[in-house]
């Protein structure tokens, strides 16, 4: 305890258990026993989180029981609002979106030439969302520097010292700006809640009737300090509980606080066997169950904490818990924000500031969305269906008329229609939020104890909350906006809100890097530690960047680097056992550090630990599935992939499509063709292949069928097709198409002038169009296989003629952008070898003959590529060996196909697409049947 009257009495508690057991046992030691009753109420305990509190309040409860006694609890309270327990409210405060748009309208109304000092190219004056970003990042600069006793034009002064600082006359600029500001807020009736603070200490009004106890507040802003010890020389009584040894006293403050200097250059010394090296956020969740498995059941889950001090690890840590039947909780809770009813107040809000496809398809996604929808099938399966063949963003229901979605638009209106006035004051949109909540979520039991409570209540609580701070903001401030502008505020209102989850036995508590020292489970197992998180760094902010922080006296990153470096050394000395993890690479692929913290070795030693951390990952030993049998261990898929059924299949009629999909992977071919599964998504913002393909063949069809069709005038051939382009592109797209397809538009209407050209060619060597699209419906050829014919059905892009020779040509055209010979995109190998994986131009044969177009008849692709020079006509040089091969291959797939022969999944190395994911392709111990499946499927098709 310190010695000096006027400090505040310090007690060090050690470190060798968790700070809040051995703050328990302080505290109960101290409680006024009243017969049955242990008394703290005199008391209010400071704590730098909401977690702790909560944890240290059930340790009190949990040590009167013991000693048969019921506690009269003290009040518990935050740093950050410690404050407000030391002085009296005169005002109002004004809440921190007043203080914004007080920020925004002082900004905004300031002379234009002396704001370029702060914005050189300021927003238009009734650019009001931009005004209130910039007021948004001057109110916590503001807030910052007046948490550390310091105002605008203070740091104006103080810059004047520094040699060279070239800033001077921005800091001026923002010191009048604060006077406005406060003028503002003062003319209104409200107070600045920081600016109050200093009021009370300039004017001496700091006071306190209870027993001020802070408990593991090592890092104390100097405001507070000032606060606390104003109270203290009127009497309060103030003490602080550190977690350290007694011999560490010197290395800290008079009020208990970290002396940065003597804690950044701290070794703490680390079990290089407890730290892991791994590659990312997968690995990491891995190695912690392999940590865990580890412990060897010496701890109930209960008494295991997992450090998070990346929070984006958080999903994926309690997936792979949740798959090892561990039970896991965030112990901050889940934001608000993330909840339906503010994801629903978001989806409307885009909504209506854009309707479009996108907007529309995420509003009709929400769960209690579709849930009021109406339709004979279901929306999302339309909205994807529309999209996938129109790629239509902009909805204008004068080209809707008579699509299903006209009448999803008009449902989505209804139920909207609240949030359809016009703008108005931001107060006046507290009612329609309401009306629009009430409508959707007024029917649903919303009690304690129902499932929607955490889900539904608690989030439209913290939305009635914030809306009700509407109401606090002065008429002269009210802005004037539309629904979706005064939504946004109040989810940006909402954004640091959080949803604590559901109490209960048995889980392992996942925390972040701030909670942890204060934590008390006697096993810990740490994430993410890296440089940047730990210790965590602040190098780029606009105002004060660290270089002036260290001038100023205010927080920079020796004294974040003091703070994370003691809170490490504590974790080490208070948990019995201590894992760390270590990080290679974010989820993005952006290559990480390890801690500095980890480098607190003997110089002899430390280029060894250098050379591990900055290494190669780890392998990761991970005794939680040694149980698995066979091979495969960690990699074997517990994942089936669905065997096909065994055959017989019929098969009457089949196409040169359906040859090439058997051809390029049969079980493929079973799960589009037998099975019919489809894909169906919204997230093309361009034209696919296949999409791109077809608008180039509906262009030639059109032109197939015209007058021109058999034209030598290049530029009426030309002409006609630019027409015929933009007249599908209208019909598909509509008159706003996405920028892409613009593009890609462009680019096939080049192609389709290239065109142009070589066709007025090849119709003066005498080559006439005779067919054009030709559906062979009533001229099936029959092909016997194994005695039982299968009909040939296809559609010819189209059929030439040339009189003076009697020849003919089946031409198909293609469009991929690089030109293939007709050999190269059927087969490769020589004859004897030859292995084919298409045969569309001999079944195109095939057909063509049973048209009776004559006995000469050649076939080839009309290419439409990406060069001009290979637009051209090119014809197949094959013969009758090679078509009589071609059939056989024919005949063997349809015979294949009645057996049922579709497994196993080919390897198509890495093209994935629609069916990977039931592939498993690419993944790592690809499920296998078991051997007496796949036989006794075998036996079956024999």
């Amino acid at each position: 305890m310190s010695g000096r009257p006027t400090d505040l009495a310090r007690y060090f508690l050690g470190w060798d258990r968790p700070a809040l057991i051995s703050a328990a046992d302080h505290l109960i030691s101290r409680a006024h026993r009243d017969g049955p009753l242990l008394d703290l109420s005199q008391y209010a305990l400071i704590l730098p989180g909401a977690q702790a509190g909560r944890r240290l309040r059930d340790l009190l409860v949990e040590r009167a029981e013991a000693q048969e006694a019921s506690l009269v609890p003290p009040m518990l309270c935050g740093v950050g609002q410690t404050p407000e327990l030391l002085y009296e409210q005169k005002r109002p405060f004004a809440s921190q979106l007043t203080q914004q748009l007080a920020w925004a309208e002082t900004l905004r109304l300031f002379a234009t030439q002396q704001l370029k000092h702060l914005i050189p190219f300021p927003p238009a004056t009734d650019d009001l969302p931009q005004w209130r970003e910039y007021g948004e990042i001057i109110r916590k600069t503001h807030r910052e520097l007046a948490s550390e006793k310091l105002d605008f034009a203070g740091v104006a002064e103080r810059a004047k010292e520094i040699p060279g600082f070239a800033e001077l006359e921005r800091w001026r600029t923002l010191a009048q700006l604060q006077q406005d500001y406060l003028a503002r807020l003062d003319r209104v009736g409200v107070w600045d809640k920081e600016t109050a603070r200093l009021f009370a200490l300039q004017y001496d009004e700091c006071r306190c009737d209870r027993k001020l106890v802070l408990i593991g507040a090592v890092d104390l802003n100097q405001t507070l300090r000032s606060m606390l010890d104003q109270a203290a020389s009127h009497g309060a009584e103030i003490s602080a509980l550190i977690a350290a040894p007694e011999e560490l006293a010197d290395s800290f403050d008079a009020h208990g606080c970290l002396r940065s200097e003597a804690w950044s250059d701290r070794r703490a010394v680390v079990d290089p066997s407890r730290v892991y090296l791994v590659e990312g956020p997968a690995d990491q969740s891995e190695q912690a169950v392999a940590c865990l498995a580890n412990f060897a059941g010496r701890y109930a889950p209960e008494e295991v904490m997992i450090g998070v001090p990346d929070e984006a690890l958080v999903p994926e840590l309690k997936q792979r818990l949740a798959a090892h039947q561990l039970d896991s909780r965030f112990g901050p809770g889940t934001a608000v924000v993330d909840a339906l009813p503010c994801r629903l107040l978001r989806t409307f809000s885009d909504y209506l500031r854009r309707r479009s496809f996108a907007t529309l398809a995420e509003a009709l996604r929400h769960p209690d969305v579709w849930r009021l929808i109406e339709a004979d099938r279901d929306p999302l399966e339309t909205l994807d269906m529309f999209f996938g063949e129109h790629l239509r963003d902009a909805l204008d229901a004068t080209e809707l008329e008579g699509e299903t979605i006209a009448d999803l638009m008009t449902q989505m209106d209804r139920i909207a229609m609240p949030l359809t006035q016009p703008i108005c004051p931001l107060v006046d949109w507290r009612q329609p939020i309401n009306e629009l909540l009430q409508s959707i979520y007024g029917q649903r039991e919303l009690t304690p104890g129902s499932d929607d409570y955490r889900s539904i209540y608690l989030p439209i609580e913290a939305i009635q909350n914030a809306l009700a701070t509407w109401e606090e903001i002065p008429d002269t401030l009210q802005p004037l906006l539309s629904a979706s502008e005064a939504i946004d505020i109040l989810l940006r209102l909402l954004r640091a809100d959080l949803i604590p989850e559901e109490p209960r036995d048995g889980v392992i508590e996942l925390l972040g890097w701030l909670e942890l020292p204060l934590g008390d489970a006697p096993a810990l197992i740490l994430t993410s530690f890296n440089d940047g998180l730990t210790p965590s760094s602040a190098n780029g902010d606009l105002f004060l960047p660290n270089s002036l922080r260290e001038r100023l006296g205010i927080e920079d990153n020796s004294r974040r680097l003091a703070r994370d470096a003691y809170a490490f050394e504590l974790l080490m000395n208070s948990r019995r056992d201590l894992d760390v993890i270590v990080a290679k690479r974010t989820s993005a692929g952006d290559p990480l550090a390890p801690s500095r913290l980890l480098f607190g070795c003997d110089d002899t030693a430390l280029p060894v630990a250098v050379e591990r951390m900055f290494g190669a990952p780890e392998a990761i030993h991970n005794r939680a599935v040694e149980f698995q049998s066979g091979e495969t261990e960690l990699l074997g898929q517990a994942i089936g992939i669905p065997l096909p059924a065994p055959g017989p299949y019929p098969v009457d009629k089949i196409t040169a499509s359906d040859i090439r999909r058997y051809l390029y992977c049969p079980y493929r071919y079973y799960l589009e063709k037998i099975l019919r599964l489809r894909s169906y998504s919204d997230s093309a913002r361009e034209l696919d292949a296949a999409q791109f393909g077809n608008l180039a063949h509906d262009s030639l069809e059109a032109f197939g069928r015209s007058e021109l069709r058999n034209s030598v005038d290049e530029g009426a051939i030309r002409e006609f097709l630019q027409q015929a382009l933009s007249e599908l592109v209208r019909e598909k797209f509509g008159a706003r198409v996405l920028p892409a397809v613009r593009i890609q538009v462009e680019q096939l209407r080049l192609r389709l002038q290239w065109f142009a050209t070589t066709q007025a060619r090849r119709a003066g060597e005498g080559w006439k169009i005779v067919r054009t699209e030709t559906d062979n419906a009533q001229h099936e050829p029959l092909l016997i296989v194994d005695d039982v014919p299968v009909r040939l059905k296809g559609r010819i892009d189209r059929i030439d003629h040339h009189p003076d020779t009697n020849s003919w040509a089946v031409v198909d055209y293609k469009t991929s952008d690089t030109a293939k010979k007709p050999e190269t995109d059927h087969h490769k190998g020589k004859f004897e070898e030859r292995e084919w994986f298409n045969v569309q131009l001999p079944f195109y044969r095939m057909i063509a003959r049973e048209l009776g177009i004559g006995p000469h008849v050649e076939v080839g692709y009309f290419t439409l590529p990406a060069k001009r020079e290979d637009v051209k006509y090119r014809a197949a040089g094959w013969e009758d060996a090679d078509f009589d091969q071609a059939e056989e291959v024919i005949v063997d797939v349809v015979r294949k196909i009645r057996r049922g022969e579709f497994w196993p999944p080919a390897d198509i190395r890495g093209q994935n697409d629609d069916y990977s994911r039931i592939c498993q392709d690419g993944v790592l111990g690809r499920w296998s049947p078991p051997a007496e499946l796949l036989a006794a499927a075998e036996e079956i098709t024999r």
